[in-house]
């Protein structure tokens, strides 16, 4: 018989634990609602009459934050927190009635509302939340266990709760980011957590010039806390490349403040350059792309010329006026020699654009910053040097490192142009030198686009030894988004070519990695991948385990396309294995 419509204790869907009773919570607020929490984090409403989800979704919400509503206004779904729904909730007997009715035939209509908050919320959430003033039920188990009837002992006092961190205002947070005090701001984000998110915010304000205030601050204040606080430095980082992906999220602030914060923490942060430059496909993201590599070379032009800056070349004639000015003003930012010929072709250029250089705004042409460009090249000691070098032919006289990582670029200049053959030659003549100079970094980057190119050209074979040696290297460097990245480039070749059952210690690894980054998206796809190749070897128990949980994590994400498809493979295992369901 079928498990499926049996009652059942109420469980978290974020965790699958058994959750307690929910009981009442003072002052009463705008419903009569009662609330419970999970021992993973997250904290529940219950609505038991089914109609009043709003409010319940809202007071959980409260709930979760302390009751510090300027806090919940401030918060973003999907982003901050996430949420889930249980339903057919039976309050009489603290169960799950699937079918809608209890034991007596009773209509069991009650609805719990789940929340989790992001954890750098939650750390900025008073530990004294209201878990203090739960009315408490005649007999309540908690997770230190059942309340004693007797005490052995002498009572003992119960500590204090702990202090409430201080908390800023989004009025607070906006007054400084206007004002420029970007110090303040980061003595702020170190006793407040909710900061960062603050400034985060202001990312989408239609104010220009409040907009590019915050992208500076988030560089400002992330450095200033990176050593006491470097996971919020990173779940900050995370958070703009991932929404990055969607050029939406990119036109607001997102890329540019990724820049900003490479600018400031180049070590840390500078390998992270190459995933900003990979969006450079979707058009309505190169006007922020061209700017963060012209903000960044200000600084650190070494660090761009270390990724494929060639790239910024066929930009200057991009149809986008704003992708063709900050193109020409990122090469001359970078005093780069080699594009000297494409920025006098724009010197015709009439077309008006306001330019932000990181300081100030200037309304002006693209022929006015392409002049601009050019005089930063003729005036630099990049030029002087550059006629004075010595003979090419002799290597023994050159920058061994220098040469290599032109051979690199100009590798990426031909691949981009199609002609594959002549820039297989180049990257290996590059890779020779990275090799002999035990330059890791770049003998990752080079294996990487020779895999690309064996791949542009069908050459599968070998392109999977080149990801290889690259995924290797990342995993040493402890660089994990890298090693997804290429990891999915390899399991896709496998796919291709059938062998999917090679698949599985990537996808594994990979669920590893998602779990540590929080990234619940790419767990669900790599949960989705072991259920496929577990179905091909008939593992179909395995298979369904797999796919359910990948399923929950979608649902609870919202993410109603993923999930369908999660459940259309489970409908056709449940018909492979009618058990598999049970």
């Amino acid at each position: 018989m079928s498990r499926i419509g049996g009652p059942h204790p109420p469980k978290c869907p974020f965790c699958d634990r058994v959750v307690p009773k929910p009981t009442g919570i003072e002052p009463v607020r705008l419903g009569d609602f009662t609330f419970g929490n999970c021992e993973c984090g997250a904290v529940f409403s219950c609505d038991v009459t089914g109609h009043n989800l709003g409010a319940a979704y809202v007071e959980a919400l409260g709930y979760a934050c302390n009751q510090d509503w300027d806090l919940v206004w401030s918060l973003m779904p999907d982003c901050d927190y996430t949420e889930a729904l249980v339903e057919n909730y039976d309050e009489l007997h603290h169960m799950i009635q699937p079918t809608g009715r209890d034991q007596e035939g009773r209509r069991t209509k009650g609805v719990l509302t789940f929340i989790k908050l992001a954890q750098d919320v939650a750390e900025a959430v008073s530990s004294d939340r209201l878990d203090q003033n739960i009315k408490e039920p005649e007999s309540l188990i908690t997770p230190a266990g059942r309340r004693s009837e007797c005490s052995c002992g002498p009572d003992l006092p119960e500590p204090p709760p702990p202090k409430p961190g201080k908390r800023y205002s989004k009025r607070q947070v906006a007054d400084a980011v206007k004002k420029g005090q970007f110090d303040m701001l980061g003595a702020m984000a170190l006793e407040d957590s909710i900061v960062l998110r603050r400034i985060q915010r202001l990312l989408y304000s239609p104010d220009d010039e409040l907009k590019w205030n915050a992208v500076k601050a988030l560089g400002r204040v992330c450095q200033l806390i990176a050593d006491k606080k470097p996971s919020q430095v990173g779940d900050l980082f995370r958070r703009l490349l991932y929404s990055s992906n969607d050029s939406a999220a990119a036109n607001w602030g997102a890329i540019e403040a990724m820049g900003e914060i490479i600018c400031n923490l180049p070590t840390l942060y500078g390998s992270f350059l190459k995933h900003i430059i990979a969006l450079v496909n979707d058009p309505p993201s190169r006007p922020a792309i061209m700017w963060t590599l012209g903000r960044i070379a200000q600084t650190n032009p070494a660090l761009v010329r270390s990724h494929a800056f060639f790239v910024m070349f066929d930009l200057l004639k991009d149809e986008n006026p704003y992708t063709r000015g900050y193109a020409a003003w990122a090469l001359g930012c970078l005093h780069a020699k080699e594009a000297e010929g494409g920025l006098r072709k724009l010197l015709g250029d009439q077309e008006n654009m306001i330019l932000y250089d990181g300081n100030s705004f200037h309304n002006t042409t693209i022929a006015s910053i392409a002049q601009e460009a050019l005089e930063k090249i003729d005036c630099s000691g990049v030029k002087k040097a550059m006629a004075e070098a010595p003979d090419p032919n002799r290597s023994d006289e050159q920058d061994p490192l220098i040469m290599a990582d032109r051979l690199y670029q100009e590798a990426n200049m031909l691949s981009a142009r199609g002609m594959t053959l002549d820039a297989m030659e180049k990257y290996g003549e590059a890779l020779a030198i990275f090799e002999e100079l035990g330059k890791e970094q770049q003998i990752a980057n080079v294996c990487d686009r020779k895999g690309d190119v064996h791949v542009m050209r069908g050459d599968f074979k070998a392109a999977v030894p080149n990801y290889l040696r690259a995924l290797a290297i990342c995993e040493k460097h402890g660089d994990t988004i890298s090693w997804i990245l290429i990891a999915e480039k390899i399991t896709d070749i496998y796919r291709k070519q059938g062998k999917h059952e090679l698949c599985l210690p990537y996808f594994f690894k990979g669920l590893e990695i998602a779990e540590e980054l929080k990234d619940a998206t790419r767990a669900g796809i790599f949960l989705a991948g072991i259920g496929d190749i577990y179905q091909r070897q008939g593992k179909l128990q395995d298979a369904m385990d797999s796919y359910q949980l990948a399923l929950k994590i979608f649902k609870g994400m919202g993410a109603r396309e993923r999930a369908a498809l999660v459940e259309r493979n489970i409908k056709k295992l449940e018909e492979m294995m009618p058990e598999a369901g049970k």
